[in-house]
């Protein structure tokens, strides 16, 4: 990711999620991180609704 203000909040967001370091890690490949941005505002939307 070359945008390290957008990965810093990602990896608040795994860290806040309480998710596999080895995510953060995998930040670092392009399409992985695309892939998991997506699954962590699943995640993101899913906590909202059952606060």
């Amino acid at each position: 990711m070359r945008d390290t203000v957008h990965k810093n909040q990602v990896i608040q967001s795994i860290r806040h999620l309480q998710l596999s370091e080895s995510l953060v890690i995998a930040l670092d490949d392009v399409q992985q991180a695309k892939e998991i941005i997506v699954m962590l505002d699943s995640l993101q939307h899913f906590s909202e609704q059952w606060h």
